[in-house]
């Protein structure tokens, strides 16, 4: 009978090497996703959701256009995930301080402390955020109605506690609307940030709330208020 072990690939023999470059691993990957994320906010801020393309974070990045694709689909994909991130901390942010103060009072100023303290977390980025707020085409705009309708359950739920009735959404946009350019204000006007323009916004801000949004016992007792909330009437 004739040897037919040698027609057989032996179990012995080491398997053979698979073909193209190894796989990433998870930290490696993550890496490579950060990368991409950075050259994109970068790209943002300079230029817009509608000046944003592949190419150009391509070229922030330094990475090569098949590699960008294994990550994300197209340049949305990117800026959508950049967005999203950004205002969830500002969620976040307002969300944990608002119900971590006790009172009216302090749930104001914990607010608008969130907002600026997100303001300079998020840099040069807030800048290409404030231009497209009410850009329908812009997914900033989406993002923002999002951080809209928290603030919006916030105030209702502290009038609720107050036994008060709910506020007008035109009051809360407005509101929304006005603290947005105070923090845009604070962060990028000529005087530039510091604490000194900080204490004037702060001032503007609280004044823009109990106008918009107090009560009879507020616009009853404005002076006795404004001590309290350290507002100087002019």
């Amino acid at each position: 009978m004739a040897d037919t072990t040698s027609a057989h690939p032996s179990s012995d023999l080491p398997p053979k090497r698979g073909r193209g470059r190894p796989r990433r691993t998870e930290a490696e990957t993550e890496v490579i996703r950060q990368q991409i994320q950075q050259a994109a906010t970068q790209v943002f801020a300079e230029r817009g959701y509608h000046g944003v393309s592949v190419e150009l974070i391509l070229q922030a990045s330094g990475l090569s256009r098949p590699t960008f694709y294994r990550y994300f689909g197209n340049a949305d994909e990117v800026i959508e995930l950049i967005l999203k991130e950004a205002n969830d901390r500002l969620l976040v942010a307002i969300s944990e301080s608002v119900r971590q103060a006790q009172g009216p009072i302090d749930k104001v100023e914990a607010g608008l402390l969130a907002w600026r303290t997100w303001g300079e977390s998020i840099g040069p980025l807030l800048k290409a955020i404030f231009a497209e707020l009410h850009d329908t085409h812009s997914p900033a705009y989406v993002h923002r109605q999002r951080v809209l309708k928290l603030v919006g359950e916030e105030l209702n739920a502290a009038a609720a506690s107050l036994q008060r009735p709910p506020f007008d959404d035109l009051q809360i946009e407005t509101f929304v609307i006005g603290v947005e350019y105070l923090g845009f204000r604070y962060h990028f006007g000529p005087e530039g940030p510091s604490e000194a323009m900080w204490e004037r916004t702060r001032q503007a801000m609280v004044r823009l709330a109990v106008g918009l949004l107090g009560g009879p016992q507020e616009w009853a007792h404005a002076t006795q208020l404004a001590e309290v909330m350290r507002v100087t009437l002019r």
